[in-house]
């Protein structure tokens, strides 16, 4: 099986910066798979919420992330800085 090589940062169009919490990590001492996608939800919520996309709840427009994937690369750990960079593959 073919591994593909992580994404560049010009493929993704807005990022926000998180930094871990002592509490998203695990008994390995690295941040636990369940929290990335936590991390993804965060991105996509604020993105909407500042660059005006939807009201969230109220208003016509809803958007929904209908699939998630996470290929993971290399380990973060608290205190480690995120820059997560979200982008739209197909409306």
């Amino acid at each position: 099986m073919t591994r593909h090589p992580p994404g560049k940062r010009a493929d993704y169009r807005w990022f926000h910066t998180i930094t871990t919490r002592w509490m998203d990590n695990d008994v390995f001492a690295h941040v636990n798979n369940v929290n990335y996608f936590s991390y993804f939800d965060t991105a996509v919520t604020l993105y909407e919420m500042t660059e005006k996309v939807v009201g969230l709840l109220e208003g016509p427009v809803h958007c929904v992330v209908a699939e998630v994937a996470c290929r993971y690369h290399a380990s973060l750990a608290f205190p480690d800085v995120v820059h997560v960079g979200i982008r739209v593959a197909n409306i």
